[in-house]
């Protein structure tokens, strides 16, 4: 008999009826491939770090970069592969039970302090040129997709050892989910500065001079609205990171490897400079869109989490956990698709404003698509809200349709913007295009790999649910059951009852005259 069945249980009662019996011990088999995943995994996050650029004015594939930071570079990638190697050779190395277990992550922990130094250094340099050259044509070197994927490996290899399923509410672990917590705050902090900053510049710059009029309220009215949009969106993301929640963490997770990959597409691809004009370099929150305090804090997010998302005790997550990771998504999703909407029809009033040349058609249809995007993007996330069963065909359907949408307004995005004439733009080795508006970015790409994430993990949830279970017990019978009944059996016809119906028929015949 299961636990869950409504039979009378029978024979002597042992223990604690109902009681959950929680996952078997990791084997010391499973324990050495978890961490052989997770250490291989960040290898190649810290590989791929030094082959994409790290700013505007610096990386692989960037004229000009100083090799002395290419050496820096190259000495701590070199130190967090080393971290790595601790807890399979020398003296810490794990045995057993893993008792070296604490004097491994320390170790690991230090080998990579100098590598997220190197990342901090990037973010005080571009907060320094922001402040010096604020204002003026000189554009501030970013934060690159190199960093982002540096800054998620040598978190990675910061990590101890795993020596067992990782609890949520593990103390030590519990130090990394507050680590998350405080990069939360950094990064919503930080994006409020930046904002406020950009702001101030522009207020500053259209107030100049004393011929104030229609064209200076248009600058500030585009500030507002544009820099507004940029710091909702990375607060409705960071937001996860100071949640810790189980469907926060997921969501996280998505997110950030979304964001790696969105970087690494952006700034492969030949149309790259067209999806953002910085070439998936991020500047700071701005007028120029979600900065790098959302990306890097993500990316952040995703390393930290994914072990306790990926190796945790409790492998299967329920279904509301499912549910409210897959609303947090399309939150997001439709209020970056509303932002666009707000930016694009801000964009389109100005210009008739100031009677710039401007398809009308073109804005009006990338600002229906968005809305479009949105609409959809709610209708799944009230629709998800309720406990109920959901029509598992339209649900499917509906995030097919939302990642589709998504991947549409980013190549709408390209080809219906405005653009300058190409021979009056004066070309740049890395960043640059001749969009008028740049309002698709590499957020978009972002957000159009966490809307495919949410569209696969509902057919695998469906498919799942469908899948039949073999039982885990047989079923015993009752004590006091009567016995069941035979299946009654046809009768049929015997040959008794042929031989009447011969005689029968012989006998009502005429005699034979």
């Amino acid at each position: 008999m299961t636990v869950s069945s409504d039979d009378t249980p029978t024979g002597p009662i042992s223990g604690t009826r109902g009681q959950l019996v929680g996952p078997p011990p990791a084997t010391p088999a499973s324990i050495r491939k978890r961490n052989l995943i997770r250490d291989l995994t960040t290898a190649t996050l810290l590989i791929a770090a030094a082959l994409f650029p790290w700013n505007l004015y610096f990386g692989l594939g960037v004229p000009d970069s100083k090799q002395l930071v290419f050496l820096v570079l190259g000495v701590v990638t070199l130190l967090s592969l080393i971290s790595l190697a601790v807890s399979y050779v020398g003296p810490w190395k794990l045995s057993g039970a893993g008792g070296n277990s604490a004097t491994a992550g320390r170790v690991r922990l230090a080998l990579n302090v100098p590598y997220l130094l190197l990342v901090l250094g990037f973010i005080v340099f571009d907060a320094f040129e922001s402040i010096r050259f604020g204002g003026t044509v000189h554009v501030p070197g970013g934060v690159g997709p190199g960093a982002w994927l540096g800054v998620a490996g040598a978190l990675l290899s910061a990590q101890p050892p795993l020596t067992r399923p990782i609890e949520g509410d593990d103390g030590h672990y519990g130090k990394w989910l507050r680590t998350a917590r405080l990069i939360g705050y950094a990064s919503i902090f930080g994006a409020a500065l930046s904002s406020g900053f950009n702001l101030s510049w522009r207020i500053r710059y259209a107030l100049r001079g004393s011929d104030f009029g229609t064209q200076n309220v248009t600058v500030i009215v585009t500030a507002v609205v544009y820099g507004a949009v940029a710091f909702v969106a990375v607060v409705v993301a960071s937001r996860w990171l100071l949640k810790g929640t189980k469907d926060a963490r997921l969501t996280a997770l998505a997110f950030g490897a979304s964001s790696l990959v969105a970087g690494i597409i952006v700034w492969l691809l030949p149309v790259g400079r067209e999806i953002d004009a910085f070439h998936s370099i991020a500047q700071n929150t701005s007028t120029a869109g979600v900065g790098y305090e959302g990306y890097l804090a993500w990316a952040a997010a995703a390393a930290i989490f994914a072990p306790l998302a990926l190796f945790g005790s409790g492998r299967r997550i329920e279904k509301d956990v499912w549910r409210a990771a897959l609303r947090n998504g399309l939150l997001l999703i439709a209020v970056w698709a509303l932002g666009s909407m707000l930016m694009r029809l801000t964009s389109l009033i100005v210009d008739a404003i100031l009677k710039y040349p401007r398809s009308i058609y073109d804005s009006t249809t990338l600002a229906v698509f968005d809305l479009i995007t949105a609409a959809l993007a709610l209708w799944l996330f009230l629709s998800l809200r309720v406990s109920g069963p959901l029509r598992r065909r339209l649900v499917t359907l509906l995030a097919g349709f939302v990642f589709g949408l998504t991947l549409v307004r980013i190549i709408l995005g390209v080809l219906l913007a405005p653009r300058f004439d190409q021979s009056n733009v004066s070309v740049n080795p890395v960043y640059g295009n001749n969009l008028a508006v740049q309002i698709t970015s590499t957020f978009d790409v972002a957000l159009c790999g966490l809307a495919l994430c949410i569209f696969l993990a509902i057919i695998l949830r469906g498919r799942s649910r469908r899948a039949p279970r073999p039982p885990q017990h047989p079923r015993r019978p009752r004590a006091n059951a009567p016995a069941p009944r035979p299946a009654p059996v046809p009768g049929g016809v015997g040959p008794g009852a042929w031989l009447g119906v011969a005689g029968a028929l012989l006998s009502a015949q005429p005699p034979l005259t």
